[in-house]
């Protein structure tokens, strides 16, 4: 009785194994190639559950979704001989899932071949146009830094012929050629990352924007002297001026002082000119005589009268 449900365990065992892997599910994003014995058999392309031959029968999962492929930095010269490193990326996906099992078998494998392709169609387009279309889209007009870059760079301005968006387009339609004829794959998009000047053309492009910054910062210069100049130029222009009409203010006041002075003086001698006489005689002896002043004068000099007759002095 006991091996009767053992052997029946078993089965119940066996069956459910057995189910289990008669049974698979593909996703939604996911895609599968069904080989038997390691051939390709069928390809099952939609999302839901599916029954296959146990033990006999393999799924092989592939990606349903946008791949990204990113390829490294290459070096290769323009049409204008100008050499550049360039980095590009893009995007792809697995349109025929069958023969991309039977011509490539992995997604590695398929990233192998886009490396291939994409690059020498990068290669291709990129040495048929100048640089300046790699790097811009339009024609449109830059906006610089000054004045003075904008006129130095509009006599050597390079023109936009193709584009760069119009690069990319032609870059996906040389890479894509013959992608789903014969490894099932498709291109769905090629974009370019990065564009750079190799080493040594860095180095010269570095130095001639170090010079040209050099050389209008010395016209800056040169403009911010005159301009300095012309400041002090205006500024002493205008102290000349008000130190004129100071000097002018000042001699109109002092005259003015003196003639009232004067008036003053002429009223005063047309009252006492005893007195008057007196007091500038007094003046006289106050600047002349001084500590250490020695005079050689006569007796009968008028200049000593007040110091040998002080009894006759008015008022007296």
């Amino acid at each position: 009785m006991k091996i009767g449900w053992a052997v029946v365990l078993l089965l119940v065992v066996l069956a459910l194994i057995t189910g289990s892997s008669a049974i698979y599910v593909i996703p939604e994003g996911q895609q599968a190639v069904i080989t038997e014995f390691g051939d390709p058999i069928k390809a099952v392309t939609e999302a839901g559950a599916y029954w296959k031959i146990p033990f006999i029968q393999e799924v092989n999962r592939l990606e349903k979704r946008l791949l990204p492929w990113d390829g490294d930095p290459t070096n290769m010269p323009t049409k204008d001989k100008r050499r550049i490193f360039i980095d590009v990326w893009a995007r792809w996906r697995i349109v025929d899932p069958m023969k991309f099992y039977q011509a490539v078998g992995t997604v590695r494998n398929g990233q192998q071949r886009l490396d291939e392709s994409v690059d020498s169609a990068v290669r291709g387009v990129i040495a048929r146009n100048n640089l300046i279309d790699t790097v811009r889209t339009t024609d449109d007009p830059l906006v610089y830094e000054s004045k003075e870059l904008e006129q130095d760079w509009a006599s050597r301005r390079e023109r936009v012929t193709t584009g760069r968006r119009q690069i990319e387009k032609d870059i996906l339609a040389i890479a894509s050629k013959g992608l789903r004829e014969t490894y099932g794959m498709e291109l769905a998009d090629v974009h370019i990352k990065r564009i750079n000047y190799i080493q040594s053309v860095r180095e010269k492009v570095y130095e001639r924007m170090r010079s040209e910054r050099m050389r209008i910062a010395s016209l800056f210069e040169s403009e911010a002297q005159e301009q300095r100049n012309r400041i002090i130029g205006q500024t002493r222009k205008e102290l000349d001026k008000i130190e004129g009409e100071r000097e002018k203010r000042a001699a109109e006041i002092r005259g003015a002082a003196d003639a009232k002075v004067i008036e003053i003086t002429a009223k005063a001698f047309g009252k006492s000119v005893e007195f008057y006489k007196f007091l500038r005689q007094l003046e006289a002896y106050k600047k002349t005589l001084g500590t250490g002043t020695r005079l050689l004068l006569s007796t009968e000099s008028q200049f000593l009268n007040l110091l040998h007759e002080p009894a006759e002095q008015p008022g007296s």
